[in-house]
């Protein structure tokens, strides 16, 4: 799929004009800022306060050149460990557990994720191509009316970010995810001609421990891998310390054919995420 498609969908198209408004825009802003922004510097709250302004606007935001400088100087600091191990080109999916820790209320270290995979491929000379997406959940499922309005949110947001948008996954007791999430082929179709993304199967926040990964996402890897066996999983573990800082690793990759034929998503769990820590 050739690069004006993707963009076509862009959140231009997408964002409603009362959203889009500046007043409205501005106030989301600062009510975002208040929510996420504990613990920036003032330079921080100021450049998380512009870039959500942005994107509700239907810019384009970049997660590497734009939102990474928000947490800059932040009192909770992100570690990165093991850049060396990502491919500088090709097909590539970092997959990572999900934690708190790390500035912006625990998002700060999936954006550090994609800048690091962003600069690590530097085989790639389109930065569209180059910048790893993130495959995110269309909001919070906190009650029917947080998960409305954050779901709009999401979703405005990460159309800005290009990020992939899916279902808020539904977990039975065991931790596994019984619903569809819809993910779009568009999300296959960047990965497998030359794209990277961003996936954090477990779908909400675990102990650092915890490396139980849904086996439905053997399932999209298995899809994956019927357009291209040679797609490169590098395994990613996120590591708080006891005061909510966080260290990042990158592990050595793998090819997605065979982590399946050795038992799919729990096995690369196992094998090449656990280690890291």
């Amino acid at each position: 799929m050739k690069k004006e498609a993707l963009e076509a969908s862009g959140a231009e198209k997408k964002i409603p004009l009362i959203i889009r408004n500046a007043f409205v825009a501005h106030t989301v802003s600062h009510i975002v800022d208040w929510r996420l922004g504990k613990g920036l510097s003032s330079e921080g709250h100021d450049r998380l306060r512009k870039v959500v302004f942005r994107a509700l606007r239907g810019e384009k935001v970049s997660m590497t050149k734009d939102v990474s400088h928000v947490y800059e100087g932040a009192n909770l600091s992100i570690e990165v460990g093991g850049q060396e191990h990502i491919p500088p080109s090709d097909p590539t999916i970092f997959i990572a557990n999900h934690t708190r820790g790390g500035p912006i209320d625990s998002l700060g270290q999936y954006f550090e994720m994609v800048k690091t995979g962003h600069d690590a491929r530097s085989g790639v000379k389109d930065d569209y191509v180059r910048e790893p997406f993130v495959i995110a959940q269309r909001g919070l499922s906190k009650g029917k009316i947080l998960e409305y309005f954050t779901g709009m949110f999401y979703e405005f947001v990460g159309e800005s970010f290009n990020c992939e948008i899916v279902e808020i996954p539904r977990h039975d007791k065991n931790g596994e995810i019984v619903n569809k999430q819809n993910l779009r082929p568009n999300a296959i179709h960047r990965v497998i001609n030359g794209g990277a993304t961003l996936w954090i199967p477990q779908g909400a926040h675990r102990d650092p421990d915890d490396l139980r990964f849904p086996e439905k996402a053997t399932g999209f890897l298995k899809k994956v891998s019927d357009e291209d066996k040679d797609i490169q999983l590098v395994p990613v573990r996120s590591i708080p310390d006891s005061r909510g800082n966080i260290k990042i690793v990158f592990g050595p990759p793998v090819e997605i054919s065979h982590v399946i034929e050795r038992g799919g998503i729990n096995y690369f769990a196992e094998k090449h995420i656990s280690p890291l820590g």
